[in-house]
């Protein structure tokens, strides 16, 4: 029963991953823009994250180094990922930037064999034959009616999450709900402070107001959590594994909502990503490391 569970909460998570450039696009459709509602996102979710370490009665208290890192970590990596991501979705579909962005732990291997030396493997090898045939296949068969900044963008998300994520192994003695509330607050204190600077926080509509909570909410504290409780359950491996619903989700709800529609080739592309994925996590091997453990 508590596997069930697992794979329950790993699918809900890669689910509600699966909607964050959803609610984005929404809240773009009612005047929203990408700095306003990635301030909202991350200030929302910032302060749903403390209640729960209040509630929880967590020990915050990590010690000055480890709470500069994890604040520069948010406000620099992951804020640096999600302002591309978001800004993709101004000029891509949201499944060719789901998708794009889905090559992320691809990347993570190939930058540990230059950066840390991590060893290559067969799978990693395969992994990344099948997601670079799937990438190609992806943007290739539409450079003439889509946005190459869009697409350019949407690479920038992936290559600036996986630096994060190489990043991120310092933490992983951490409370993983600590370390969540520490980089979300990172990314509201950059968010506001760019958005001062740059005069781009503007006034919205409810509707851009809801949608953007909803990227709080649903697409980041509740996709993140269910995430955490899934990998207690059933091992980073399968949770990757199970988390590809991500970029479906995304496609079938942007065919629905916004008629995205994807291309056959672009559909086998996606398949041949997510793929590379699956044979990334080696799901024929019981492997308990977490080295290869990338959350969305």
């Amino acid at each position: 029963m508590d596997k069930k569970i697992g794979f329950l909460f790993a699918a809900i998570s890669g689910a509600c991953f699966g909607f964050l450039p959803i609610f984005a696009k929404l809240a773009y459709s009612h005047g929203g823009n990408a700095i306003t509602v990635l301030d909202v996102r991350f200030t929302t979710a910032a302060l749903i994250m403390w209640v729960i370490c209040f509630v929880k009665k967590l020990d915050y208290k990590i010690g000055k180094n480890k709470i500069i890192f994890l604040i520069l970590l948010g406000s620099i990596g992951y804020n640096s990922t999600t302002a591309a991501y978001f800004a993709a979705l101004n000029y891509i579909s949201a499944p060719l930037v789901s998708l794009i962005f889905y090559t992320n732990p691809i990347i993570v291997s190939v930058l540990s064999f230059f950066i840390i030396k991590d060893k290559v493997t067969k799978n990693k090898i395969s992994a990344l034959i099948l997601s670079s045939a799937g990438l190609m296949m992806i943007v290739g068969f539409c450079l003439g009616n889509v946005s190459l900044k869009g697409v350019f963008l949407a690479g920038f998300a992936a290559v600036f999450y996986s630096f994060y994520i190489l990043a991120g192994e310092k933490t992983r003695s951490l409370n993983p709900i600590i370390v969540t509330t520490y980089v979300t607050t990172g990314c509201s204190i950059a968010v506001n402070l760019a958005g001062i600077i740059s005069g781009g926080l503007i006034k919205m509509s409810f509707n851009a107001w809801a949608y953007s909570i909803a990227t709080a909410v649903f697409a980041t504290v509740a996709a993140i959590l269910t995430y955490y409780e899934a990998m207690k359950r059933i091992g980073p491996s399968q949770v990757a594994i199970i988390s590809t619903i991500e970029p479906v989700v995304t496609t079938i709800m942007a065919t629905i909502l916004f008629n995205d529609f994807l291309s056959f080739p672009q559909i086998m592309g996606g398949v041949l990503v997510i793929s590379g994925i699956i044979v990334l996590q080696n799901p024929w091997k019981k492997d308990t490391d977490l080295a290869e453990d990338v959350t969305a």
